[in-house]
């Protein structure tokens, strides 16, 4: 008795060592949770194709929720690990609090978060995913400073995040870089997803003369092409995930585009293979997890070459883009 008691203390010594955590094969079970519909076309569209894939791949149960509310998020995380899966991928910042209150209660449990920079402190048992905004936003601003005829930039988001802040301040360095004397405005409406509140703000922005709007919505995209179709003179957009180009082919620039299908793989090798936690970038380049759209459209040949070259030139880390303008813009 004694023997089997020890044997169980040994075994249970072994597990918790971090050696242990960090080489054992593990099975996932994974799940996933969506702030929007994944019929989007978008972000979360993007997010499922990726499970999906990952499904095949991998040869793993999956599960996930769309439409999930900030305020629901615990809930849900709760409701799937109690159901048995021990992986969670929360698609959207907006629930990294969530996953990081959750992870402390379950630390057996693996959960994959999105972000913009390094975290400060980092969970042993949390995925981070740098999603890398900042590169793709700065060649949408070169694009939208030679693009421009009226001499203004607008930029359409949703809400307030550092993310979202990160945005902007790329688009302020490309504009910069550029040399172009342009104006660069944007508004916030409160909703990725609102297509009324994003033809507002696209609208606001037009009746100011912008002639160039960097879109940085989700669903909202479609208050936003009915605006430039209507507006009084040309205007030309670009948009951020996939591209929008079918939707009004006549005002289309290009999208920022983001594969998630690249390093959610990465990181199920990395969690089956034993890894509890750590951090992978969405690299951006031609084939990679983060890109632009090319050819461009609405160009001519010569604009799209200096813009290739300029994306090429951040992929290289030729061009560096900072995530933090204070010391460059006001």
């Amino acid at each position: 008795m004694v023997r089997k008691y020890l044997s169980i203390v040994v075994c249970a010594l072994a597990a918790l060592s971090p050696l242990a955590a960090q080489s054992k094969p593990r099975q996932v079970k994974l799940a996933a949770i969506f702030p929007g519909s994944i019929q989007d076309a978008d972000y979360n569209a993007l997010g499922y194709v990726a499970m999906q894939t990952a499904e095949k791949k991998f040869k793993i149960e999956t599960a996930f929720s769309e439409r999930v509310a900030v305020p629901d998020a615990e809930r849900v995380l709760r409701e799937y690990i109690n159901e048995g899966f021990n992986t969670i991928w929360v698609h959207g910042n907006q629930f990294n609090s969530a996953a990081d209150k959750v992870a402390d209660a379950y630390p057996a449990v693996t959960f994959i978060v999105e972000g913009d920079g390094k975290l400060d402190a980092p969970k042993p048992n949390l995925w981070y995913m740098d999603r890398n905004y900042y590169t793709g936003f700065y060649v949408l601003g070169r694009l939208a400073a030679v693009t421009t005829k009226a001499g203004k930039i607008g930029w359409l988001g949703g809400l307030e995040l550092p993310f979202t802040r990160g945005e902007i301040n790329a688009v302020k360095q490309g504009i910069a870089d550029s040399g172009k004397a342009v104006t660069f405005d944007y508004v916030y409406v409160g909703d990725f997803n609102d297509a009324v509140k994003a033809r507002q703000g696209a609208e606001g922005l037009i009746s100011k003369g912008v002639d160039v709007i960097i879109s940085a919505v989700n669903l909202g995209n479609f208050g936003l092409y009915t605006a430039v179709k209507e507006a009084k003179h040309k205007v030309w957009f670009t948009t951020t995930y996939t591209s929008k180009k079918d939707q009004a082919p006549a005002n289309y620039l290009t999208a920022d585009i983001f594969d998630f299908n690249v390093v959610l793989a990465q990181i199920l090798d990395r969690i089956i293979a034993g890894e509890r936690g750590g951090d992978v970038m969405m690299d951006y380049g031609t084939g990679k997890a983060r890109h632009t759209d090319f050819p461009l459209s609405n160009v001519d040949a010569a604009t799209n070459a200096a813009i290739q070259q300029i994306a090429d030139d951040v992929a290289s880390g030729k061009i560096k883009v900072a995530k933090n303008l204070k010391e460059i813009l006001k």
